[in-house]
């Protein structure tokens, strides 16, 4: 689906990043596909969380980091924004979410020309944008993506057919946005993307309440990683 994705944009003259998590890379139809992506001159990029997978080790996540960052680089695909994974039901101790990675100025020491479009890409472009996510299935105006893990950022929904208003005002133009979405959940159907919405939202709320009882919780953290594909 992103593929196909990748082909609209390049119809229209887009230019998108890509951001993948590297157990994809393990599949040669999957680099086949991100090679092409790549030639129509898109990013193909890390979508991480060794935060998370590590546990909040900061030593042993600069470790996973890098050798997945050679990964990326074995396959052709040079990496010069990240963009860090969410995994909601995982049980965080002594960190608030897989941005802390590049919050460390040690990983931005090790990385310097590697920016986080959600930590320090902003400081580092040095320009200002709006944040515009698909994470929950609809899209959100996010006000402040780069510490909406520690503070309530008061984001708003937007409906499709607004949110090409919001890019056309003079003040938030589509030079100064970033729209982040998430192409496996897009469907051709919208009957078929109602049902997995539906799902989803089931699966959602089922989590929400197992996450309250503390011995699914630790459960659910042990396994996050079973929900990436939802």
């Amino acid at each position: 689906r992103a593929y196909e994705m990748a082909k609209i944009e390049q119809k229209y003259g887009h230019r998108g990043s890509y951001y993948i998590q590297a157990y994809l890379l393990q599949d040669e139809e999957n680099v086949c596909l991100l090679q092409q992506m790549q030639a129509m001159g898109h990013e193909i990029s890390y979508h991480y969380d060794v935060m998370d997978s590590c546990r909040g080790d900061l030593t042993k996540a600069r470790r996973e980091f890098n050798s997945n960052l050679e990964l990326f680089k074995e396959n052709g695909f040079h990496v010069v924004t990240v963009c860090q994974h969410g995994n909601p039901v995982v049980e965080r101790i002594g960190y608030t979410s897989n941005r802390d990675f590049f919050r460390s100025e040690q990983v931005q020491a090790d990385y310097p020309c590697i920016s986080d479009i959600m930590v320090n890409f902003k400081a580092q472009a040095n320009t200002e944008y709006v944040y515009y996510s698909d994470a929950g299935r609809r899209f959100q105006m996010i006000f402040d993506p780069i510490n909406n893990d520690v503070v309530n950022s008061d984001d708003q929904n937007v409906y499709y057919e607004d949110l090409t208003v919001l890019l056309k005002e003079t003040n938030i133009g589509a030079e100064n946005s970033i729209i982040s979405t998430h192409p496996h959940r897009w469907t051709s159907s919208e009957m078929t993307y109602r049902v997995r919405e539906f799902a989803f939202k089931v699966i959602k709320k089922t989590a929400k309440l197992l996450m309250k009882v503390p011995l699914f919780k630790k459960v659910m953290s042990k396994y996050y990683y079973l929900a990436k594909k939802i």
